[in-house]
């Protein structure tokens, strides 16, 4: 058993991965093989998707200085959501602007109740995994309780947002650039935005060099990500894992 969040985390990470490989075999028409996403102008729509990531740091801003929908109330988690929705509304609005499909967002329109029971088979799995093997976790049953709880319902939706938001970026950067490029590039960013927090946290050399194995991670996540075409059946596992780093839903630490 592991004492340390992250190490846990990263092994039902690498289970539930493996688990939709092994779906992929078993349903192949749920994830049927397609050619990767082509723009006339790669760069073009590389530059409207930042600005659509520049838009949701703007609106990110606004929320932060408190202009946002009231959260109070039995439909506190309603308007939670609907608050995601507008910070990444931007994003949202470069798919409507340049008039292109949802499978340019990973969001494939076909099996999509398949593609869902999938995901949360897999969450479960990952989550069951998490609880074996961190130290002081609860049972399983019990952290899929507090996480799949109405109540969760504005970060469900941040979680979902955020991973249409990678595939919008990463679709249009590997038309620029390529595949492997893309995956590299995407799987560093998404580890060096944990350094501003480690260093405010004091954190050694040891703990810093410990953003590699996030970047591996990364690549891995993206790898599966782009042979499925599909973010559904990953934002299951992604909400709820990402759910395992607060105590009140782990109950360990």
């Amino acid at each position: 058993m592991f004492q340390q969040h992250y190490p846990a985390l990263v092994t039902a990470y690498l289970a539930a991965l493996g688990g939709w490989l092994l779906a992929s075999r078993l349903l192949p028409s749920a994830w049927p093989r397609k050619p990767a996403e082509r723009f006339e102008h790669p760069w073009r729509e590389i530059g409207f998707a930042l600005l659509g990531a520049l838009g949701i740091l703007a609106m990110g801003q606004l929320w932060s200085r408190g202009i946002r929908l009231p959260v109070e109330g039995a439909l506190g988690p309603v308007l939670g959501a609907v608050n995601q929705v507008l910070i990444f509304a931007p994003i949202l609005l470069v798919l409507v602007i340049r008039r292109q499909p949802l499978t340019s967002a990973w969001l494939p329109q076909a099996r999509l109740a398949t593609r869902l029971a999938v995901g949360i088979v897999l969450a479960t799995v990952a989550i069951t995994l998490y609880s074996v093997l961190r130290e002081g976790a609860d049972a399983p049953w019990i952290l899929l309780g507090r996480i799949w709880r109405y109540d969760h319902l504005d970060e469900m939706t941040q979680v979902f947002l955020e991973d249409i938001t990678i595939a919008v970026l990463f679709v249009r950067l590997a038309a620029a650039i390529g595949t492997r490029w893309a995956t590299t590039l995407v799987a560093l960013l998404f580890a060096a935005g944990h350094v501003p927090a480690l260093m405010s946290e004091g954190a050694t050399l040891t703990e810093l060099a410990s953003l590699l194995r996030d970047a591996g991670l990364g690549i891995a996540v993206i790898l599966v990500l782009q042979r499925s075409g599909d973010v559904v059946w990953f934002w299951c596992i992604h909400f709820c894992l990402d759910m395992t780093q607060f105590s009140r839903i782990s109950g360990a630490g």
